[in-house]
């Protein structure tokens, strides 16, 4: 498998809005948490590097990365990778949140990105990370627990009405 998983770079422009076009509108936060119509893709591209560095963020937000799963010159998905934990994120969101588009989904991209994400998070010297995810979604709880994810518990979301699981995934080698 030939996916990489990055930070966005300027070259990355057409890729990013092509990519964009296997969301649909209402979840478009499930691609990027930044961009809004109108903004440039180098204002996207700054905000995600103070955000990363912890610079000018919004309030109940934590320095976190936005990586990005590239196939071929593709986006297929993206990790959220939350360098700290806020109560909400103890709660709901954890330290990494994925998805990857649905035309490219059923092709190992998400185990893959995880696992590259992983490796990341080691990278920040990170020891652990809490990953949640929906209690009904099946395909992400097995993919946490391929990589040790321990559960901690499950608990009721008021915001999404749902129950998710929270589970802690250790880094240690």
């Amino acid at each position: 498998m030939s996916l990489v998983l990055r930070n966005l770079e300027f070259s990355d422009e057409a890729a990013f809005f092509e990519g964009m076009k296997h969301w649909q509108v209402k979840d478009l936060s499930w691609y990027t948490f930044i961009w809004k119509p109108g903004m440039s893709f180098a204002e996207m591209l700054k905000i995600l590097e103070n955000e990363r560095q912890g610079i000018n963020l919004a309030q109940g937000r934590v320095p976190h990365s936005m990586l990005y799963g590239f196939v071929d010159g593709v986006i297929v998905g993206r990790v959220s990778l939350r360098h700290s934990l806020n109560e909400n994120l103890r709660k709901r969101g954890g330290n990494m949140g994925y998805a990857v588009a649905e035309p490219f989904r059923r092709n190992g991209y998400a185990t893959e990105m995880v696992r590259l994400a992983i490796e990341y998070c080691r990278g920040l010297g990170m020891s652990k990370i809490l990953v949640t995810c929906a209690d009904e979604n099946i395909p992400s709880w097995k993919i946490i627990e391929k990589f040790n994810g321990q559960l901690q518990d499950r608990v009721w979301d008021d915001e999404d009405q749902e129950m998710i699981r929270r589970y802690w995934i250790s880094l240690a080698k």
